[in-house]
């Protein structure tokens, strides 16, 4: 199962990053623990060696409900993100961010929170509550939530990646810290 609070991990196995990847997917709008929780439960209700192949047998009608039957929110738009990633044949080792924000559901926070950690060398933010939060109380004019627009994403992404930077922490850890603070 999961850790939201040890998520990175730079050595996964293909299993593992196949996990993560649709652990980043269906955690938008709810808490890591929940989900990490709810994911377990569906995948080890699954047959299969890995969590694609588990959903690809599962099929695609029936995975909308088992995600909603699994505590997993948006459960129609997160199981056409799931299924466009299963089927896609993406090489989750060498993916670069737009390859995944190609998939349907995967923007600009799910795609970066995947890569910064599971790469060691990922210069990238996941722009979650708590890092926009970190940055407004040190004076920066950012949203409560998530921006949309890809300009903007990246201008706050380059302030994080300063204070990381600026740590000797990798982005990760960086996230991590604030995170588990």
């Amino acid at each position: 199962m999961i850790n939201p609070a040890n998520i990175t991990n730079y050595n996964m196995t293909d299993c593992e990053l196949q996990e993560v990847l649709i652990f980043w997917i269906c955690v938008a709008g709810k808490t890591a623990a929940t989900i990490a929780k709810g994911l377990d439960k569906l995948l080890t209700s699954l047959e299969g060696t890995d969590p694609f192949e588990k959903v690809k047998r599962f099929g695609y009608e029936k995975l909308s409900q088992r995600l909603k039957e699994c505590g997993i929110g948006c459960y129609n738009l997160k199981a056409k993100s799931i299924w466009e990633l299963v089927n896609n044949n993406i090489d989750l080792r060498t993916c670069a961010l737009e390859d995944l924000e190609s998939i349907y559901g995967i923007g600009y926070k799910t795609s970066r929170c995947f890569l910064m950690h599971s790469r060691r060398n990922a210069q990238c933010a996941g722009l979650d509550t708590h890092i926009l939060k970190f940055l407004k109380n040190k004076g920066h004019d950012v949203p409560s939530s998530t921006p949309g627009n890809k300009k903007r994403y990246l201008e706050i992404e380059q302030l994080f990646l300063n204070y990381a930077n600026n740590s000797g922490k990798t982005p990760a850890e960086f996230d991590l810290d604030i995170w588990n603070s």
